[in-house]
């Protein structure tokens, strides 16, 4: 245990080099129990965070989110709580303060604390070191048939590694279900933003995720995924880029293929574009629209380029492929 302990002490020291204000408000919000939680299935909601410069910034919580309350205040005639919330995008914790109307904070018992997730999860996550380096951010996803689900994406920095995890909750308490394990580059999180939405209309939600990738030096993106949850299991029903350079490879000429939405991460393109929902019947399909621009070696500017936009509508199982 010793070796262990000093192993990842050593690959946090070479490749985390956190700063005294992150380690201060990860050390805060491990060393004390919620008293609560605050539920945000309804929508996301806005909350004032302080910086270590004791300048105020603001940040988002997402729809979905199922956040920590660790104390209340009285201000202008409202309550408000300091809600706990890990930054997907930077990976760090961060405290702040947000409105409670009435009767929204749930009581602590109403779902379990971070101890009880990683004892779940089991080794490496029961060591101290990194369960003290461990952050957790919860969703609650509804299930067509049974109770919400907590979805957990699970930062663990020291191991260079994030796990996205389900509990699923039986007679009283909650089990662990499927896991997916994300690797953690460039000191960023693997999963920068995570939201919950109805899009299939029939009771279940979708988690919808964007996920970095990279392969070689000048190939890389990012991902958008859907997912639902069922039995405990993760179903995927969708993915599309948003982002994916492909400037490691090139065509020897100029190629533009029909439908031009196969031309997506075609050697020597860039694809861009952004996903919308349009409702369509009982529930929401994915329309992606952007464009694909076509690259040659030594050439700065594009050469071509091709504009998409395209539905995916839902099928019964999953929305039809992008591509």
């Amino acid at each position: 245990m010793k070796t262990l302990n000093l192993v990842l002490l050593l690959v946090a020291t070479i490749l985390l080099p956190w700063n005294a204000a992150a380690k201060e408000k990860q050390a805060e919000t491990h060393s004390i129990d919620p008293i609560g939680w605050l539920d945000l299935q309804a929508g996301g909601r806005d909350f004032e965070v302080s910086l270590p410069d004791l300048r105020k910034t603001t940040g988002h919580l997402a729809r979905g989110a199922l956040v920590p309350i660790y104390k209340t205040r009285q201000k202008h005639g409202a309550t408000q709580g300091q809600v706990g919330k890990l930054n997907l995008e930077t990976g760090s914790a961060e405290l702040g303060w947000v409105e409670l109307h009435e009767g929204e904070m749930q009581a602590p018992s109403s779902y379990p604390f971070d101890a009880e997730l990683l004892r779940l999860l089991g080794p490496p996550y029961l060591d101290d070191f990194v369960a003290e380096h461990t952050d957790i951010a919860r969703f609650l996803v509804r299930q067509a048939q049974g109770p919400p689900a907590l979805l957990c994406y699970v930062y663990a920095a020291p191991l260079l590694l994030a796990r996205l995890a389900i509990y699923t909750p039986a007679q009283g308490k909650y089990q662990l279900g499927a896991t997916l394990n994300i690797p953690l580059t460039e000191m960023k999180a693997g999963i920068t933003s995570l939201e919950i939405k109805d899009l299939v209309g029939d009771g279940g939600a979708c988690a919808i995720s964007k996920e970095p990738f990279q392969e070689q030096a000048q190939t890389y993106g990012t991902i958008l995924r859907i997912r639902r949850i069922d039995g405990g299991q993760f179903q995927e029903l969708w993915q599309a880029p948003i982002e994916f350079h492909n400037l490691s490879r090139y065509n020897s000429k100029l190629q533009i293929l029909q439908p031009p939405e196969r031309n997506m991460g075609a050697p020597g393109t860039v694809t861009t574009g952004e996903v919308t929902f349009r409702s369509q019947g009982k529930g929401q399909e994915p329309v992606w629209k952007g464009k694909v621009e076509f690259f040659v070696f030594g050439r700065d500017a594009a050469l071509d380029s091709v504009n998409i936009e395209k539905a995916c509508p839902w099928d019964g199982r999953q929305f039809a492929p992008l591509r």
